[in-house]
């Protein structure tokens, strides 16, 4: 029996543009009429698209904070008035 929680070395990188490209492509499948007699894929798919972009969203968003609270301390000046 297969051991589900090693990730098999075959599995590569996606750059943010390549996600959201798939997003685009299951989306899109997810509205094609070739899956009209399967609606639980189409939501599947939909699902899939909207979760991974809103995951790449929120990766944005923590990144952006990273960065303003790297220049934060990168620039922290101490105030040492007052210790005479």
């Amino acid at each position: 029996m297969a051991d589900n929680n090693v990730i098999p070395p075959t599995i590569q990188t996606l750059s943010v543009a390549e996600a959201e490209a798939l997003c685009d492509r299951l989306y899109g499948r997810s509205q094609s009429l070739l899956f009209v007699a399967s609606p639980e894929v189409r939501r599947d798919m939909c699902l899939a698209s909207r979760a991974i972009r809103s995951l790449i969203a929120d990766v944005d968003k923590l990144a952006s904070r990273c960065e303003d609270t790297a220049y934060q301390l990168r620039t922290l000046r101490i105030d040492v008035r007052g210790c005479d």
